[in-house]
């Protein structure tokens, strides 16, 4: 009888730790006491790659996310290089920004991977891309290739490094909190969390 008590309590021990674990398991990462100093609001930096699968299917979660922000709320999108083939995504979105087409063309990039399978991972594959779409593919290759979207690209990099990005999607809720989809068990809980987060730099 003993030994039947000790190997029922064990198989319940087997059962349960998976669970205990989960839902133990941190929703975020405090990576910083100091807070992002380059706006005075509060800024939700999201990290991805235009050919990450799991950055596309956050995108509504991101739209969301940003379409509940309170006005002294922003969210940032970084395209971080984690590898030299993400370099012309990252370069692709810093170009569309300063051509002010990003709002047009941003889910359009991702979709055209995604949904119709094209890399786009060339610059005249995506100035092509921009062209079809109706805009100026040949300014899309200057500024491209500009000083002005290098500059953007090391600071992405740079910020990549401060805040310990390893993975994409990853959100850093301004520069002291970092948490990502591997942390949570569904979309609505990011942004339960996200809520959280943007909620504890109010009231700091």
């Amino acid at each position: 009888m003993k030994n039947f008590l000790i190997a029922t309590s064990l198989i319940l021990l087997i059962i349960m730790t998976p669970f205990s674990t989960v839902e133990s398991s941190p929703k975020y990462v405090q990576i910083s006491n100091q807070k992002q100093t380059d706006s005075d609001k509060i800024v939700v930096y999201e990290f991805f790659w235009y050919g990450c699968p799991h950055c596309y299917n956050l995108e509504p979660t991101m739209d969301k996310i940003e379409a509940n922000l309170k006005k002294d709320t922003i969210l940032v999108k970084i395209p971080v290089a984690l590898r030299d083939t993400w370099e012309n995504h990252a370069k692709a979105f810093y170009t569309l920004q300063q051509m002010k087409l990003d709002d047009d063309l941003h889910e359009k990039i991702f979709n055209e991977i995604h949904i119709n399978s094209e890399r786009l991972d060339t610059r005249d594959s995506l100035a092509q891309f921009v062209s079809n779409e109706g805009f100026d593919g040949n300014k899309f290759k200057k500024i491209f290739d500009s000083f002005g979207t290098e500059i953007r690209l090391k600071k992405a990099s740079r910020l990549a490094r401060q805040y310990q990005i390893t993975s994409v999607p990853t959100l850093v809720i301004n520069g002291k909190y970092r948490t990502s989809g591997s942390h949570v068990s569904s979309y609505d809980e990011l942004v339960d969390v996200v809520n959280l987060l943007i909620e504890k730099e109010r009231l700091n």
